[in-house]
């Protein structure tokens, strides 16, 4: 009986979880170096072949994932490993650092501005080799349209920096989506504040919570992003050599700054949602107060007009011509005498409350 050939085993195929609504790939390349530039958009993933091993650095940006077979083929031809293809069309996940033996994969989000907590944020995957990157994007967004500016320019860093000093531009441009965003929070929380001391309403407790919402979404994104790119710049490895390492710490910094503003942003607008409430609180019961003293006062009034309201036939004072004035003035008496004892208790307009 003849041994079974190996080759003949089924090969795994790890399953893509293709983004429902995601455009058909479009697919840039920028094939640059200090002397050098290619720019052109590639229709046959076959064309990849003359650019997946060359001297300078290669930028393949692959925009839409709605087709699987295109994907597939790119990934063959740049010898992508298919868990790192399956990380970069699932869509949503949470951000990540992947290290591959021929390649590093990460997981990054950037929000779009305007933002909007039920547009989502969306994810862009960098994959990274020693001389090219592939960047996966569920449509095109325009995050990296002045990386791409910057490249054209032959004396920039990115144009001779190599692949992962490009890594670093693209994932810096990521983190600079953040900055205007967090920018609009902070100033929609002062805002908030000086409405909240000069006149309170109800409907600043669901602006309020609108941009809590939105401090909440970032925060999600933007906590394990940190350790994404704190991953990221200290890889062993030689596909991150130190000179890059150094530019990727700076982009991680800076993504800890937009997690430290957000932790703030949180606080403070946690604090002003308490002193809201509590403002609103403070109203309800003053008015509350008002009332219960207004019907105090009226309490001994309706008492006095009950009594001489029975119309008992033997009541002295029906029958005294001045009862009706005098029965009058007594109730004026005790409604003044007790708007100010209540005044003296502090329970009624100014005064100190006992």
């Amino acid at each position: 009986m003849n041994a079974p050939d190996p080759t003949d085993e089924p090969t795994i195929v790890h399953v893509l979880n293709v983004p429902e609504g995601s455009p058909p790939p479009r697919i840039r390349l920028m094939e640059f170096g200090p002397e050098t530039l290619i720019e052109s958009e590639v229709d046959d993933p076959a064309e990849l072949e003359a650019h997946a091993h060359t001297d300078d650095t290669t930028w393949i940006d692959i925009q839409g994932l709605g087709d699987e077979a295109r994907l597939r083929a790119v990934a063959q031809i740049l010898g992508i490993h298919d868990l790192a293809l399956g990380d970069a069309v699932h869509i949503p996940q949470r951000a990540k650092t992947h290290e591959y033996p021929d390649h590093v994969l990460a997981v990054l989000r950037a929000p779009l501005s305007p933002f909007a907590v039920t547009d989502g944020i969306p994810q862009v995957c960098v994959l990274l080799s020693e001389r090219y990157i592939v960047t996966f994007q569920e449509r095109a967004f325009g995050f990296f349209d002045g990386v791409r500016d910057r490249i054209r320019d032959p004396q920039s860093l990115e144009r001779n920096g190599g692949p992962a000093q490009l890594t670093y531009a693209l994932a810096n441009a990521l983190v600079d989506q953040y900055y205007p965003i967090v920018d609009d929070i902070s100033d929609g929380l002062d805002q908030l504040e000086e409405s909240i001391l000069e006149n309170p309403t109800p409907d600043l407790v669901a602006e309020l919570h609108g941009l809590q919402r939105q401090i909440t979404a970032l925060r999600r994104v933007a906590r394990p992003q940190v350790e994404a790119l704190y991953k990221l710049s200290h890889l062993n490895s030689a596909i991150v050599p130190e000179t890059a390492a150094v530019f990727l710490k700076d982009a991680e910094d800076h993504a800890r700054q937009i997690l430290g503003r957000l932790d703030a942003a949180r606080d403070v607008a946690t604090d002003l949602m308490n002193a809201v409430l509590a403002t609103l609180g403070h109203k309800q019961n003053e008015v509350m107060k008002l009332l219960t003293l207004v019907g105090a006062i009226f309490i001994p009034l309706t008492f006095m007009a009950g009594i001489y309201g029975m119309n008992f036939e033997y009541m002295p004072e029906l029958g005294f011509r001045m009862g009706y004035p005098t029965l009058l003035v007594a109730m004026v008496v005790v409604a003044i005498g007790m708007v100010l004892y209540f005044r003296s208790r502090g329970w009624l307009g100014g005064g100190n409350e006992r």
